[in-house]
């Protein structure tokens, strides 16, 4: 039996291209009932703070990370492929953003009823930062500070 080739398992993290946008949009779970999120992915490219993960050049995931949380730096959307997740996508792309951000703070946040990003964050060394209550009626936003930063 010969053995797996290692590229077709490895995942690459880069920029977003213009190119990415239409299989962005197909990967994002919420993109297919909400066209504003389609229209939200052309804009996080075009600002250039997404990143991609492709595993044998097909895109698993996206990341956007900006500056606009009080001047810090602050990962905005993590969306991971359906058939992609439970295979260290996510983790990958926290990853990623840490190691852009260096020695600086970096912040997300996801809904209460997220109990898998939850998990996530906490298994990728992020902690409790606070909530915010009123954004989704009935699911509060809970915020995370990376706490190496």
């Amino acid at each position: 039996m010969v053995p797996p080739d290692p590229s077709a398992t490895m995942l690459h993290i880069r920029k977003a291209m213009l190119a990415d946008v239409p299989a962005l949009i197909a990967l994002d779970s919420v993109a297919a009932r909400d066209p504003q999120r389609a229209r939200q992915i052309s804009d996080w490219q075009a600002s250039d703070g997404m990143h991609v993960a492709e595993r044998a050049g097909q895109l698993a995931g996206y990341l956007v990370i900006h500056r606009h949380f009080f001047g810090e730096a602050f990962v905005e959307m993590l969306m991971v492929a359906r058939e992609q997740r439970s295979q260290g996508v996510g983790a990958a792309l926290l990853r990623h953003a840490i190691a852009l951000q260096g020695q600086g703070k970096l912040f997300t946040s996801t809904n209460a009823s997220n109990t898998g990003m939850q998990r996530l964050l906490a298994a990728s060394g992020f902690i409790d930062s606070g909530i915010v209550h009123g954004l989704d009626e009935g699911d509060p936003e809970l915020i995370y500070r990376f706490a190496g930063s």
